[in-house]
């Protein structure tokens, strides 16, 4: 690896690991939202997410043409540094290391999240389930027959 190739692997890295901390903020806040039900805020934040989503994608497209194109696409991200200039390794070691750990961060944060959601959900179900809500009051339906718990109990009801 030449010292612009190590150029490119630097400012690469730079940029992914200034996206996932900045993610990694906006997913602790999507979490204590969560904790704290806060359905307002996690609705309106949906574009948020989507766009972190859209652009986390597009960086890792950019990242792997670059690296492909720099003919270091099959490296791993530890391994980035063993061929750089000297003078590049600590800076890429260091990168390295910082976006290994701010990935399993964001990782370990969205298994926690996505339990407590799920711990949440079936809190909510046994709730619905002791209260009776499921079962659907006795209606009628648009031809008139009557409709309980959301089957039809009559055929048809009697013109008169």
């Amino acid at each position: 690896m030449d010292w612009r190739t190590a150029e490119a692997v630097v400012k690469c890295l730079e940029i992914d690991v200034d996206f996932y901390r900045e993610l990694t903020v906006f997913l602790m806040k999507k979490h204590t939202k969560i904790l704290q039900d806060d359905l307002d805020w996690l609705t309106k934040s949906l574009n948020d997410e989507q766009a972190f989503l859209m652009k986390s994608r597009s960086l890792e497209e950019k990242r792997l043409a670059l690296f492909k194109g720099l003919g270091i696409g099959d490296k791993k991200l530890s391994e980035l540094a063993e061929d750089a200039p000297e003078s590049y390794k600590p800076k890429i070691k260091m990168l390295a290391r910082q976006l290994t750990e701010i990935v399993d961060n964001i990782t370990e944060l969205n298994s926690e999240t996505a339990e407590i959601v799920k711990r949440k959900l079936d809190s909510e179900k046994e709730i619905v389930d002791r209260a009776g809500i499921v079962n659907k009051p006795e209606t009628y339906n648009k031809n008139a027959s009557k409709v309980a718990g959301g089957q039809p109990t009559a055929k048809a009801f009697r013109n008169v």
